[in-house]
C-alpha cells in the first residue's frame, strides 16, 4: 500500500471521528446548551478569521503546494524555504491588523444591534488570525514533507476533543460563555503548538534565509504564484464563509446558528475528499515537474471514484433519513432540511471531480483556476442577493448548490481540454448502479409490508423515505450519466456504456419512486371504497 493510499485512509478516519465528535458537539450538545444567536457567533469569528488568513498569507500557500519540489534539500533546512514563508505571512498579519483598526468601528456600529454578540466578541479575532495563520502555515508546509495525517488530526479531531471539554465545563456553569470563547481561541493555539514541536523534533525547523538560491526566475515564479494565489485563496472559502456573512446581514445570527448545524450534516460527503486532497499536492507537484501525466491521471481517476462512491453512499443515507435527523433537534432547526439536501448534492457533483482542483493548483494552468474563481464568486454572489431574501436559509444553500456544481463542472472541462485528463469513467456508473438495485429491491419488500398492515393513517406508512431514495438515486445516476456524456463518450466505448448503464438506472429508479409515492394511496382508496360498500 503506498503513502498516498496510507495517509489517505488515515486521514479519512481522523475525520470522521471527528465528525463523530463534531455530531455530539454541534448537534446534540450545542443547540441545548447555547442559543442561536451563541453559536452563530463563534460561527462567524471562525468565518471571518479564515477569510482574512486568506488575505493575510498573500498567497504564500500556492507558493509552498507548486514550488517546494524546488527548495526541497536535505538536514531540513530546504534552502530557506520556511524562513521566507514565515516573513511573508507576518508581513501579511500585519496588514490584515491594520485593515482590522479601520474596519472594525464600523463593524461594530453596523452588527451592533442586529448582531450584538459578534460586535462584543470581535476583539479575539487578531488572535484567532494570528493563530490561524501559523496553524496552516505549518500545516502546508508539513504536508509538501509527506505528512497530512497531523494536521488532519489536530483539526478535525483533537481539536474537537477540547471544544467537548469547554461545552461541558459552560454547562456545568464552570464557565461562562465569555470565558468558552476565550479558550475556544486558545484552544486553537493549542493546536499550532502542538504541530510546531512535531516539527522541531523532526529537525524540519529552520528559519535561516538563503537569499542567493533564488534565482530571477524563481522571483518571478514566486510573486506571479503569490498574487495568484490571495485571489484563489480568497475563492476557496468562499462558499464555506460567504453564505454565513451574507446570512448574517440579512437575518442576523441566531440564523447562521441554525443554517451552521443543518450545513454540517452535508460536510460529511467531503471528509474523504479532504484527506485526499492534502496528500496528493506534493505528489501531483513533483508530477507536474516531471511531467508525467500517466501518473497524474492515476491519481485523478481514483480520487474521483473513491470520492464519488462514499459521498453517493452518505448522500442516500441523509436524504432517506432526514426526518430522523431533525428528531435529534429542537423544533427551531426544522426548516432547514432543504439546506440538508441542496448543499449535499453539490458537495457531491464536487466531490465526483476528484482531486481536479489541486491538479488544476500544481499545473501549468494554474492562473486559469483564479479566474474560474472569479467565476465562482460572481456566481455566489449573485445567486445569494437573488435566493437568501426570497427563501432565507434555503436561498443561501441553493446558492451554495449552483456556484459549487458549475464551478467544479468548469474545471473537469478546463483540464479534460486541455491536457486530456477526465475524471470519469465506467466505473462511475457502477457506483450509482450499486445503491439504486438495492432501494429498488428494499423498496418491493416494504411495499409488501406496508400492504399488509393497511389501513393506517398515511403518515405512519413510512414509504416517503424509501420514495425519497429513489428519487436520490435517479438523480445521481443521470448526472452519471450526463457526466460520462461529457467526458468523450463518442472517443471511448466505456464511456459510453456508463452512460447507457446510468441512464437506464436513473429511469428505473425515477420509476419505482413514483410507484412508492403513488401505491400507498391507491391501496388506501381502494380498502377504505371496499369497506364503505
Amino acid at each position: 500500500m503506498g503513502i498516498v493510499q496510507r495517509q489517505t485512509i488515515r486521514g479519512t478516519a481522523w475525520s470522521y471521528l471527528g465528525a463523530l465528535l463534531g455530531f455530539v458537539n454541534i448537534i446534540l450538545l450545542s443547540p441545548r446548551i447555547f442559543t442561536t444567536g451563541e453559536i452563530g457567533v463563534v460561527q462567524l469569528l471562525l468565518s471571518f478569521a479564515t477569510m482574512l488568513a486568506q488575505f493575510s498569507s498573500l498567497g504564500f500557500t500556492n507558493v509552498i503546494n507548486r514550488l517546494f519540489p524546488y527548495f526541497r534539500g536535505t538536514r531540513g533546512r530546504h534552502h530557506g524555504f520556511l524562513g521566507l514563508a514565515v516573513v511573508i505571512t507576518l508581513a501579511g498579519f500585519i496588514i490584515a491588523l491594520i485593515f482590522l483598526k479601520f474596519y472594525a468601528p464600523h463593524f461594530e456600529r453596523v452588527n451592533l444591534e442586529r448582531s450584538p454578540l459578534i460586535s462584543r466578541y470581535s476583539i479575539y479575532l487578531p488572535a484567532l488570525l494570528l493563530v490561524t495563520l501559523l496553524f496552516n502555515l505549518l500545516d502546508n508546509y508539513n504536508k509538501v514533507l509527506y505528512d497530512a495525517v497531523l494536521g488532519t488530526f489536530l483539526r478535525e479531531f483533537f481539536f474537537r476533543v477540547l471544544n467537548l471539554g469547554l461545552i461541558v465545563l459552560f454547562w456545568a456553569e464552570i464557565i461562562d460563555f465569555d470565558g468558552y470563547v476565550f479558550w475556544y481561541v486558545v484552544s486553537q493555539g493549542v493546536l499550532l503548538i502542538i504541530i510546531f514541536i512535531s516539527l522541531l523534533m523532526r529537525g524540519e525547523i529552520s528559519l535561516r534565509l538563503e537569499p542567493g538560491f533564488i534565482t530571477p526566475h524563481l522571483r518571478r515564479e514566486i510573486i506571479l504564484l503569490s498574487l495568484f494565489g490571495i485571489l484563489t485563496g480568497i475563492s476557496t472559502v468562499t462558499l464555506t464563509t460567504l453564505d454565513k456573512l451574507f446570512i448574517n446581514t440579512y437575518l442576523g445570527e441566531a440564523e447562521v446558528g441554525i443554517y451552521s448545524i443543518a450545513s454540517y450534516f452535508a460536510v460529511m460527503i467531503t471528509l474523504p475528499g479532504r484527506s485526499v486532497s492534502k496528500i496528493s499536492i506534493p505528489f501531483l507537484a513533483e508530477s507536474w515537474k516531471k511531467n508525467d501525466l500517466e501518473k497524474i491521471d492515476d491519481m485523478y481517476v481514483r480520487s474521483s471514484v473513491s470520492q464519488y462512491a462514499v459521498g453517493l453512499l452518505i448522500f442516500i443515507g441523509l436524504l432517506v433519513n432526514i426526518d430522523n435527523i431533525f428528531r435529534l433537534l429542537p423544533d427551531i432547526y426544522s426548516k432547514s432540511a432543504a439546506v440538508i439536501v441542496l448543499i449535499s448534492f453539490g458537495n457531491l457533483v464536487s466531490g465526483s471531480a476528484g482531486v481536479n482542483g489541486v491538479v488544476l493548483s500544481t499545473s501549468p494552468l494554474y492562473r486559469y483556476q483564479t479566474w474560474l474563481m472569479f467565476i465562482l464568486i460572481g456566481l455566489f454572489v449573485g445567486t445569494s442577493l437573488i435566493f437568501i431574501p426570497l427563501f432565507g436559509i434555503t436561498g443561501a444553500a441553493l446558492a451554495s448548490m449552483i456556484s459549487n456544481i458549475i464551478y467544479s463542472m468548469l474545471g473537469v472541462l478546463l483540464t479534460g481540454t486541455r491536457f486530456g485528463l477526465w475524471p470519469y469513467s465506467m466505473v462511475h456508473g457502477a457506483a450509482a448502479w450499486v445503491p439504486s438495485f438495492g432501494t429498488l429491491h428494499a423498496g418491493c419488500a416494504a411495499n409488501a409490508a406496508s400492504a399488509a398492515a393497511l389501513p393506517l393513517p398515511l403518515p405512519r406508512f413510512g414509504l416517503i423515505p424509501i420514495a425519497r431514495s429513489r428519487l436520490a438515486c435517479a438523480s445521481v445516476c443521470g448526472w452519471s450519466a450526463l457526466a460520462s456524456c461529457w467526458s468523450k463518450v463518442s472517443a471511448s466505448p466505456a464511456r459510453a456504456g456508463t452512460a447507457a448503464i446510468s441512464i437506464v438506472d436513473a429511469a428505473m429508479a425515477m420509476r419505482f419512486s413514483v410507484t412508492d409515492l403513488i401505491t400507498p394511496w391507491c391501496l388506501f382508496i381502494t380498502r377504505q371504497t371496499a369497506s364503505d360498500s
